[in-house]
């Protein structure tokens, strides 16, 4: 009878040494998938971040450049507009006087 409860509490405390092995191990392998999934998602929120940021700096100096573009473009164009005008009365003032020549005569 002895050895019938002592094989009975050999394989129970065996049983119980597999489970609890078991267990253990799946809670190491848990608690690695956590911090592995935790470390991932660290990560990922910096690299997002960043390339975010990066966006946001290139979106920025785009639209600066684009802005300094369309302002040298009316620039240019006022002082084309401005250059013709200049031309354009010493001509007139040559007409005027040449009119007032005609008439005068």
């Amino acid at each position: 009878m002895f050895t019938l409860t002592s094989n009975k509490l050999v394989r129970r405390t065996v049983q119980l040494s597999i489970a609890a092995v078991v267990l253990a191990t799946a809670s190491v392998s848990a608690q690695a998938d956590e911090m592995s999934v935790s470390h991932t998602l660290n990560a990922l929120e910096q690299n997002m971040t960043q390339a975010s940021q990066e966006m946001i700096s290139t979106a920025k100096q785009e639209f600066m450049l684009s802005l300094q573009t369309q302002i040298a473009q009316q620039v240019f164009e006022i002082n084309s507009s401005f250059a013709e005008v200049t031309f354009a009365e010493p001509e007139l003032n040559k007409t005027a006087i040449a009119g007032q020549t005609a008439e005068n005569k």
